[in-house]
């Protein structure tokens, strides 16, 4: 049983995965900041700060500087951020994920690695064969209850879809997240065909992306595949290890260079050439 002092304490509707604070319900005055690292149904005690009122919340996750519980059959957002409203306000937890999904193997100059295991200094191989140090990996948890599964659950592309064997393992990745193919960047959710590129309809209750950055917005490979590395037209602040980041780099952001490569957002904006080689057209007549 771990134990979680926390300043702020919400009452929650959940609606298609967004968290709607409705009511303020508390605040404890115990100084403690940090999140703990708890996982999926620990049971977690949140006590007033004259610990005589304890509340017991089964934990769901984590995110948005704060952290998801279920007391009895209602929802509860706990968390120790002094900048928390002090008005109803509402937290999505599908905004943001733009990661590979734990497992996926990147390349590096002593063979795959699974990416959970690559740490800040570490090297990863690019596409065009460098050696680069990786400079932070960002880890973002989903709870896949609250999730909108459209733009949270990875798409999954099985091993040689792609043409050429690759990938050489399925992959899986989140649906924004782009791969190299004939020149392009091709965000996942647009190669979705039905068949050999299908997004995943069940998860697990609890799974967990990661995502590298290196010095710049690059390509590794990711089961063979060139894959996009971190670039900052997303915040760092939603991965659950920002503080992480801060404690090496500081609070303050730091800007990449978005590679000058077109970008396919959807499968309409797919090259005609690509779109029946992945068998586009074939599923549509279907």
């Amino acid at each position: 049983m771990a134990t979680y002092d926390a300043l702020y304490l919400w009452n929650v509707t959940v609606d298609q995965g967004n968290l709607q604070m409705t009511s303020f319900v508390e605040r404890f005055n115990v100084p403690t900041a940090s999140n703990g690292d708890f996982s999926l149904n620990n049971t977690i005690v949140v006590t007033d700060l004259s610990g005589s009122n304890n509340y017991n919340f089964t934990y769901l996750g984590h995110f948005d500087g704060g952290w998801l519980g279920l007391i009895g059959s209602g929802y509860r957002f706990i968390t120790n951020d002094p900048t928390a409203p002090s008005t109803p306000a509402t937290y999505s937890t599908a905004d943001f994920v733009v990661c590979f999904l734990a497992g996926t193997r990147i390349a590096t100059p002593g063979g795959s690695a699974a990416i959970e295991t690559l740490a800040p200094g570490d090297l990863v191989l690019t596409a065009d064969g460098r050696p680069a140090p990786v400079r932070f990996v960002g880890r973002q948890t989903v709870v896949s209850p609250f999730a909108d599964p459209l733009r949270s659950f990875p798409i999954r592309v099985t091993a040689g879809a792609l043409g050429d064997g690759l990938p050489i393992r399925d992959l899986l990745v989140s649906p924004d997240h782009a791969l190299l193919l004939d020149g392009v960047l091709v965000q996942a959710g647009a190669l979705v065909n039905g068949t050999t590129i299908t997004r995943e309809a069940e998860m697990p209750a609890r799974f967990t992306y990661f995502h590298v950055e290196l010095d710049d917005h690059a390509l590794i490979l990711a089961e063979g595949v060139p894959a996009e590395t971190f670039v900052d037209n997303v915040t760092r602040r939603r991965f659950d290890n920002f503080a992480d980041y801060a404690a090496r780099f500081g609070d303050e952001p730091s800007t990449i260079a978005e590679m000058d490569r077109p970008r396919v957002k959807s499968a309409r904006q797919l090259p005609k050439a690509l779109r029946a080689r992945l068998g586009h057209d074939i599923a549509r007549a279907a």
